[in-house]
């Protein structure tokens, strides 16, 4: 398997190159930074990728992503419950969880490893999945902007925007738009902080 190991630490980053190397991995790229690991990842096209920021996780699209992680960083578990990475381990596992995490989430499998039990958070549930549309009108929304704006953002008449802000609040079962973000937050589809970090209540 082609892995790249991306870790702010560099030292870290090539200890854990060594150990997969131990284990018959191939070690495409190490590095500490993360718009080498983004630049690389295109050109390498490694089978998966062990990386620590939840932020560039997110930005990668065809490799696996094993996401380490500290045991109390809720972006990291949520960015698992999203489905954004295939596997989080927390940095207080043993090295050798981590190398099987690797080979568990390389055959298709999901996992966690040394979640703690504050971030098991109970999750609203969703009646229905939301659609890319929706997902960016909920986040107009919960950020404060008006209908005639996002039409305006978006390319659409207001009309469309209503029509998916009502889906929005089918989806999330809810019945008014100010309750939107509270909805959204506890169905894990906005992250809290980020909300507070805005201004958003």
């Amino acid at each position: 398997m082609r892995l790249a190991i991306c870790d702010d630490q560099w030292l870290f980053a090539a200890v854990l190159s060594a150990a997969f190397a131990r284990h018959g991995h191939e070690v495409v790229l190490t590095t500490d930074d993360t718009n080498e690991l983004l630049a690389e990842t295109a050109r390498l096209q490694p089978d998966l990728v062990v990386l620590q920021s939840p932020a560039t996780a997110g930005q990668l699209r065809d490799p696996y992503v094993v996401l380490l992680a500290d045991p109390h960083d809720d972006l990291a578990w949520d960015a698992y419950d999203r489905g954004t990475v295939d596997a989080v381990v927390s940095k207080s596992c043993a090295l050798r969880t981590l190398v099987e995490a690797v080979e568990l989430v390389a055959t298709g499998n999901h996992m966690t490893a040394g979640r703690p039990a504050s971030a098991r958070r109970t999750r609203r549930a969703v009646v229905e999945p939301l659609t890319t549309r929706e997902l960016e009108v909920l986040r107009l929304v919960v950020q404060g902007h008006s209908t005639q704006w996002m039409a305006d953002q978006l390319g659409v008449s207001t009309h469309t925007v209503r029509t998916h802000v009502q889906q929005v609040l089918r989806k999330l079962g809810v019945h008014a738009r100010g309750k939107i973000a509270r909805a959204a937050a506890a169905a894990g589809l906005v992250d809290v902080q980020e909300l507070v970090a805005d201004g958003h209540r």
